[in-house]
C-alpha cells in the first residue's frame, strides 16, 4: 500500500503583496522555502523513479521543477488532488471539490484514511493567488484547471506549475497521472497504477461479457433549466467508462444534434422514448430531481424502466465516471458495474 508523505508545516508567513511575494521567491530561486524539511538538492533522484531537475512541457507553458517537490498545491477541478493523493502525496493546499459537502470526493477521503487533509482554498470566482502564495508551494498541479489559460502566468510566478499536455478536456487519465507522477518524482508508482487499473477493467469486462457485451445504453441528467439532457458522443468520458465494459451508446441518441453543453442533446419531454435502451442510466443532483423524472408517465413507460433495466445514480458516482482518475475509476467500478450487470440481466 502506498505510504503517504506530507511536507512539513510552513514557517510563520509575513503578509506582503502577491506580486512582491512572487518576484521575491523567484529572485531567490527558492522552491519550498516555507518548509521546515530540507528540500532535495537539484540533480537528486526521486524515490519513485526519475531525477531532478526536470522540465515537463505543457499546453499553457512548461514546468521547470528543480528538485523533488516538498510542498504541493493543487488548483484543478478534482483530478490533480486525486492523482497526488493516489501517488501518496498529500498537498498542503487544494481547491475544494464543491459538489461534495466536505470539499473532498469520497474516493479521496477513503484514500486519506484519517490523514490530515489539505487546506482548502476559499474563493468564489478567481483563484486566490495570495492564499496559494502564502502556502509557499514548490509545485502547483493545474492539469485539471479549466481557467489555466488565464491563470498560468500568475501561478508560475509563485511556483513551477504543471499544465495539461494538450487540453484539460482531452488529456486521458493515463496521460494526467504520468505527468503528475513525473512532476512528483513518482513515475514508477504512476506506471503501476495505470497497469493495475487497466488490468482490473479488462478483468471485469471479461467476467461480465456474457451479460454486457453488445448491450446498448443511454446516460442522461436534468440540465440547469430542468430539461432532460442525454449524452450523445461515444467519446464522452462517462460513455467511455460504460463502453469499456462492452456496452454501446444507443444509436437513438448518437444521431441527435448537439444542444447545450458539449456532447449533450436536450430531449423534449414528448420524445423521452429516445433514451430507451437495453440499460438506461440517469444521474440526479437531488432527491427532487429524481422524483420529477421517475414521476413522469413517459419515463415510466420506457421499456427499460418497466423491466427494471433503469440505473439511477447520485451525482458523486456520476462525477467519478465523468472525471476519471486513478482514485475515481476504482470507485466507479465498484459503484456502477454491479448495477450495469443487474440491469442488463433484466
Amino acid at each position: 500500500m502506498t505510504e503517504f508523505t506530507r511536507p512539513a508545516a510552513a514557517r510563520a508567513f509575513t503578509r506582503r503583496s502577491f506580486l512582491g511575494l512572487a518576484s521575491g521567491a523567484l529572485a531567490a530561486g527558492l522552491a519550498g522555502c516555507g518548509s521546515d524539511a530540507e528540500p532535495a538538492a537539484p540533480g537528486s533522484a526521486a524515490p519513485g523513479g526519475g531525477s531532478f531537475p526536470v522540465t515537463i512541457k505543457g499546453a499553457e507553458g512548461d514546468a521547470v521543477i528543480p528538485a523533488v517537490p516538498q510542498r504541493v498545491v493543487t488548483v484543478g477541478f478534482m483530478r490533480d488532488l486525486d492523482e497526488a493523493v493516489s501517488l501518496g502525496v498529500v498537498p498542503v493546499g487544494a481547491t475544494p471539490a464543491t459538489n461534495f459537502d466536505s470539499g473532498l470526493p469520497p474516493w479521496v477521503e477513503a484514500k486519506l484514511k484519517g490523514a490530515t487533509a489539505p487546506k482548502q482554498l476559499s474563493y468564489e470566482d478567481n483563484l486566490p493567488f495570495e492564499q496559494i502564495s502564502a502556502l509557499r508551494p514548490d509545485l502547483i498541479l493545474a492539469t485539471d484547471s479549466y481557467s489555466l489559460a488565464d491563470d498560468f502566468a500568475n501561478l508560475k510566478a509563485i511556483a513551477p506549475t504543471l499544465s495539461y499536455e494538450t487540453d484539460v478536456a482531452e488529456d486521458s487519465w493515463q496521460t494526467r497521472v504520468k505527468r503528475i507522477g513525473q512532476a512528483l518524482g513518482r513515475s514508477a508508482e504512476a506506471t503501476k497504477l495505470i497497469s493495475d487499473i487497466e488490468g482490473r477493467i479488462a478483468a471485469l469486462k471479461e467476467e461480465h461479457k456474457a451479460k454486457l457485451a453488445g448491450k446498448t445504453f443511454t446516460f442522461s441528467l436534468l440540465n440547469g433549466e430542468g430539461a432532460l439532457a442525454t449524452v450523445i458522443l461515444p467519446t464522452d468520458a462517462s460513455a467511455q467508462f460504460i463502453s469499456q465494459m462492452g456496452l454501446t451508446l444507443a444509436k437513438s441518441v448518437t444521431t441527435l444534434p448537439q444542444s447545450g453543453p458539449a456532447g449533450r442533446a436536450v430531449v423534449a419531454q414528448e420524445n423521452t422514448n429516445l433514451i430507451d435502451a437495453d440499460v438506461v442510466l440517469f444521474s440526479y443532483r437531488t432527491a427532487e430531481e429524481r422524483a420529477k423524472v421517475e414521476g413522469d408517465r413517459l419515463f415510466q413507460n420506457l421499456a427499460a424502466v418497466k423491466r427494471g433495466a433503469y440505473v439511477p445514480l447520485e451525482v458523486g458516482t456520476a462525477l467519478s465516471m465523468a472525471f476519471p482518475s486513478t482514485l475515481s475509476i476504482p470507485f466507479a467500478l465498484d459503484a456502477v458495474v454491479p448495477k450495469l450487470v443487474a440491469a442488463a440481466g433484466k
